[in-house]
């Protein structure tokens, strides 16, 4: 246990600079234990983003809400425990097929998912992974595709509809800017992974002018040693 506590707080030293902090103790024992073997994020129903940002949502999901997530995970257990009505879009058939069964296992008549693949081939040549109109992913196995139908899933929603979009899927510049009008006033808009600079930076005015900033800093997250960096805004 010490060497876990030393390499603890050796994180929180290394990234003090970019919002990690010792109060982040508290998440300590939570997180030693999601690093135990057989310890997951659908197994312990819980989204795979900060502690902190974890504690944002537990404060304020309830039966009301009407959540949105680009891919699914323990993040989709979480919210249909929780929340009046939950939708997911996959693009990874196997994994939306495990998630699809969970869900029908355990009797949950709130959840919508649905699944869709890329397109083949590049709207554009060259595409700017930061551009939301590119519709691409940085990720290895999605050169030469596009998401633009996977994307615009959340399109078929009235503006001001959900209460949360949870951004932990693929393009996310493009998801990022069609899930903004899709949320209510007082809405939460999350993008995991956040550190990357490209999957915001196209978005940079539209996020400071109409939203506030509820968390956006590297903590402790559940089943990682390195620390990543959640983003949470409330829509003004």
């Amino acid at each position: 246990m010490q060497n876990t506590l030393r390499y603890f707080l050796y994180q929180i030293r290394l990234n003090k600079k970019d919002g990690a902090s010792y109060g982040q103790l508290k998440h300590f024992f939570k997180w030693k234990r999601s690093l135990e073997p057989g310890a997951s994020s659908i197994k312990d129903e819980q989204p795979w983003i900060t502690f902190d940002a974890i504690d944002i949502l537990k404060a304020n999901v309830n039966k009301n809400s009407k959540i949105f997530e680009y891919g699914g995970g323990g993040s989709t257990l979480f919210f249909v425990k929780r929340a009046g009505e939950v939708h997911t879009v996959e693009h990874d058939k196997e994994w939306f097929g495990v998630l699809s069964q969970i869900i029908k296992d355990k009797k949950y008549s709130n959840w919508e998912g649905s699944f869709v693949l890329p397109q083949k081939g590049d709207l554009v040549s060259n595409p700017d992974f930061g551009n939301p109109e590119h519709y691409s992913s940085a990720d290895e196995n999605s050169k030469g595709f596009n998401y633009k139908d996977y994307v615009s899933v959340i399109d078929k929603f009235s503006d001001n509809y959900f209460d949360f979009v949870l951004v932990d899927g693929r393009s996310r510049p493009a998801c990022m800017a069609h899930s903004i009008p899709k949320l209510k006033k007082g809405g939460f808009l999350i993008l995991d992974n956040s550190d990357r600079p490209y999957y915001r930076e196209q978005l940079k005015a539209q996020l400071e002018k109409d939203f506030e900033v509820i968390i956006d800093k590297i903590g402790i997250c559940p089943y990682s040693k390195p620390l990543p960096k959640t983003s949470i805004w409330r829509k003004k």
